[in-house]
């Protein structure tokens, strides 16, 4: 939502400089008596400032990747729908009427169970038709529910259409990406998903994702590859062992042709009743000039995400070499000396 409202500050900025010119405008006419009234010129830019805006809120692309029952697309058309109305009521409080325009039929998402699928949509139209009616409009009857055709059942990660030539599949067009891809470490890859789907996995992202590396971390490496073909944004979370080992080569393929803008590095997380921690990752093109880790500004995030001054990450294994002289002093930095 951040880039969303950033635009909307903007719009609402341009609005309130030609409004001084629109009141002029309407004083000059009221003067002039017997004269048909029509929309000044600052008016018309007004207007069409707020009606674009609108226009481009209904046009927003949402997809969660691994989508489940629709939680996090729940979330995503009542946010939306919130920046829309307060464009809607900035505009009648300037006299303009508009109507809600956002609509469930803008997200998109994958889901491998299809009951889950199914549900997804039930459960994204209920979300709509709730803001709906608590916030006073009247939502649509006829027919009540659209089918929601970017809701796809399909595997994420891998297309086995032809099995013996598997391949990646191809992602919804999106201009954001958010989800909560499953967690499955890389050692129980092949206890779960069997050796026939592990190797094609394999097979399929070779030099991309490491063997080792959890489940989740071919989400990130799809979201990468997503941003690069269509500039979107991403914000995923994974376990907290995203930021180290195997896992981490994926963050940074991410910082090589991208940026991480945002980052809650260690994060409880409740799962099927059991406490784990997660890592909630937010990256893009790196167009995105402000940087958040842990909830505080940052310069930069690297790889492991923290924001140190010097990045551990590239640091080399290597020995320290002392100067070997008889009962010499090194001071480590904690408010102690030892001899060495």
């Amino acid at each position: 939502m951040v880039p969303l409202r950033r635009e909307w500050a903007d719009v609402q900025a341009k609005c309130e400089a030609l409004w001084p010119k629109i009141q002029e405008e309407s004083r000059k006419q009221a003067k002039s008596a017997g004269t048909r009234r029509k929309a000044s010129k600052p008016r018309a830019a007004f207007d069409k400032l707020l009606s674009d805006f609108v226009h481009r809120l209904a046009h927003v692309r949402i997809l969660d990747p691994a989508c489940g029952s629709g939680n996090f697309l729940y979330v995503a058309i009542h946010l939306l729908l919130d920046l829309e109305k307060t464009v809607i009521a900035y505009g009648a409080s300037h006299g303009l009427t508009q109507l809600p325009q956002v609509r469930p039929t803008q997200l998109a998402g994958i889901e491998i169970n299809p009951y889950a699928q199914e549900l997804a949509q039930v459960v994204i139209w209920i979300g709509y038709l709730q803001w709906m009616h608590h916030n006073g409009f009247n939502p649509p009857r006829n027919p009540v529910l659209d089918p929601i055709e970017g809701i796809r059942c399909m595997d994420a990660i891998l297309d086995l259409t032809e099995p013996d030539h598997p391949f990646e599949p191809e992602w919804p067009e999106a201009d954001f990406i958010v989800g909560n891809p499953p967690f499955l470490g890389g050692k129980r890859l092949r206890t779960e998903l069997t050796d026939g789907y592990v190797d094609k996995i394999f097979s399929v992202y070779a030099d991309r994702v490491p063997r080792e590396a959890d489940l989740v971390a071919y989400w990130f490496e799809k979201a990468r590859a997503a941003i690069q073909s269509q500039r979107c944004r991403v914000g995923l979370l994974a376990t907290q062992s995203i930021r180290a080992g195997a896992n981490r080569q994926v963050l940074e393929r991410i910082k090589q042709s991208g940026d991480i803008f945002l980052g809650w590095a260690d994060q409880p997380w409740i799962l099927d009743g059991a406490a784990v921690r997660v890592s909630i990752v937010g990256f893009d093109d790196g167009s995105e000039s402000e940087h958040s880790l842990d909830g505080h500004p940052v310069v930069a995030i690297h790889s492991n995400l923290s924001a140190a001054a010097a990045d551990v990450t590239k640091a080399k294994p290597g020995l320290l070499k002392m100067p070997r002289h008889q009962n010499s002093w090194v001071n480590f930095g904690v408010g102690r000396s030892d001899r060495v």
